[in-house]
C-alpha cells in the first residue's frame, strides 16, 4: 500500500472511510444540482492526519460529473 503523507505536517496520514450514524458510507450533494430530488455522490476514500488532524475525502468524480450535468 502507498504511504501518503499530510500536507500540512508532512506525517504518515491513515486511510479509510468516512461513516455517518454506523453506515457504511458517506456522501457529498452539490449545490449545482437543481430540481427537488438531489442525489448523494458517496465519499469512497478518506485519509486523516494522526498527527494535526487535517482530512482528506474523496468520491468517483465521474458520478459527481453525472450528478450536475
Amino acid at each position: 500500500m502507498e504511504i501518503h503523507t499530510c500536507p500540512k505536517c508532512n506525517a504518515p496520514m491513515d486511510e479509510g472511510y468516512m461513516s455517518w450514524s454506523g453506515s457504511s458510507s458517506s456522501g457529498y450533494v452539490s449545490k449545482k444540482q437543481t430540481g427537488m430530488l438531489r442525489r448523494v455522490t458517496n465519499i469512497t476514500l478518506a485519509r486523516a492526519c494522526p498527527n494535526c488532524g487535517y482530512v482528506e475525502m474523496y468520491l468517483d468524480p465521474k458520478e459527481l460529473k453525472q450528478r450536475i450535468s
